[in-house]
């Protein structure tokens, strides 16, 4: 077999597949809200999932929270502080919001009944400062005073995001996984829920159940929607679910490994596609969320994704006995054969930089599209310099080598195209 007809043969499987692995819808989104509920929680309930805060815990808590409060000003009514506690935190003076709430609670004349509020405005007074170790102290200690207080769905939910940014996974998951559960629920609630339990099991690398719940919250959407039992007036999460399932199949594109000999190749090539095919469907649906975050996020993802296949038959294992004359046209042949794929990269990104300046959005995805495709188009220029070569990888250009929000410890050990699947910063803010 000639060299020309191994090039060609290697991408049939693409054909094989027909029209669909080039029929990508074109990103079509509406003029829609870009709230991100900035608050981030669900307003679900369910029983504490931590362990139980001792009476000498919660009294060394509050004196902590009180520490630099106490002597700032003379003794007053604890209501009256609690008072000006809650002017402070809606004035974003997290600080001293922080002393004032836990000056009001180490008060011995603080009614139960002002107690239970003040706990939850010494938490998120804590988130403002980006201290979760002490918002999810708070809210444990609320939860365990106050189980039937009328704040329980609100701490529950910010706990579990709290512990989701301090990449405390396991007990997010179990955090989330409660209000799940519960039936008393919206849907928009539990669709949260399973959104974010779905994204720490993703981060556990618990890819099965990760995927089982993420479906689910498309599933009680798409009930609610049918059903008419609830509008959802904002399709972050919704945007969310669907988007990590697509990652979740293209993290299994990435797993399969094209290597000699032929017949092992042509099995992996054809998994390899077809799990491609699968994503791009995934993606497609998280863009038919209508959020623009989410939409420029699988918008890149996508092009990222038609980026990859190209690496992996470009540089897949050549036949060793192919002398030197044999490998340039073997490349030469290649780039013909794959030149629709890159053109398929650069469509997509084009896609994506256009809908989100025709809505005026810009994010971190956006700047990365407009790299991208600029190293994308030069690829396609350089076809006289890399005569009888392979292209440079689409997907290795230095500019890419940029970790994803909130990599956190550990993640050196993270492979680089691991850390360019996008993880947004787990937050709760």
């Amino acid at each position: 077999m000639g060299a020309g007809a191994i090039a060609t043969r290697r991408v049939l499987g693409m054909r094989v597949l027909g029209m669909r692995l080039f029929g990508m819808h074109v990103l079509r989104v509406g003029v829609l809200g870009m709230g991100v509920l900035g608050t981030g929680c669900a307003r679900g309930t369910g029983a504490s999932t931590q362990p139980p805060v001792s009476h000498e815990a919660e009294r060394g808590a509050t004196e902590a929270f009180v520490e630099g409060g106490r002597d700032s000003e003379p003794p007053l009514d604890p209501r009256a502080v609690l008072a000006q506690a809650e002017v402070a935190l809606g004035a974003d003076e997290a600080a001293r919001a922080v002393a004032l709430f836990g000056r009001a609670l180490a008060s011995e004349g603080l009614p139960p009944e002002d107690a239970a509020p003040a706990w939850i405005g010494l938490a998120q007074a804590h988130e403002k400062l980006r201290d979760c170790l002490a918002a999810v102290r708070a809210y444990e200690i609320y939860l365990q005073r106050f189980p039937q207080g009328e704040h329980v769905v609100l701490a529950q939910a910010r706990r579990g995001a709290c512990e989701a940014e301090l990449e405390q996974w396991d007990r997010s998951v179990l955090t989330y996984h409660a209000i799940a559960e519960r039936s008393d629920q919206l849907p928009s609630v539990k669709v949260e829920a399973l959104a974010r339990e779905g994204y720490a099991l993703f981060m556990l690398d618990r890819m099965d159940e990760a995927d089982a719940r993420l479906a689910l919250a498309d599933v009680v959407h798409d009930q609610a929607v049918e059903q008419h039992t609830e509008r959802f007036s904002n399709t972050y999460f919704v945007g969310m679910a669907r988007f990590y399932r697509a990652a979740i199949l293209h993290r299994r594109f990435r797993d399969v490994e094209i290597r000699l000999p032929e017949k092992v190749m042509e099995a992996a090539f054809k998994a390899k596609l077809e799990l491609l095919v699968q994503a791009q469907d995934a993606y497609n649906r998280a863009i038919s969320a209508k959020h623009m975050f989410w939409v420029s996020a699988s918008g890149y993802q996508l092009g990222h994704l038609f980026s990859e296949l190209y690496d992996a038959l470009m540089y897949a294992p050549v036949p060793e006995w192919l002398d030197e004359r044999q490998r340039e046209i073997y490349f030469e042949e290649l780039k013909k054969q794959l030149r629709p794929v890159v053109t398929k990269a650069i469509w997509v990104f084009e896609k994506n930089l256009e809908t989100a300046r025709r809505l005026g959005y810009e994010s971190d995805f956006i700047e990365r599209t407009e790299t991208k495709l600029g190293h994308l188009q030069a690829v396609l220029l350089s076809d006289e310099a890399t005569l009888g070569q392979p292209h440079p990888y689409l997907t290795r250009e230095s500019s890419e080598a940029i970790d994803a929000p909130g990599g956190g410890e550990g993640n050196e050990s993270v492979t680089a195209s691991d850390r360019k699947l996008f993880v947004p910063r787990p937050t709760p803010l």
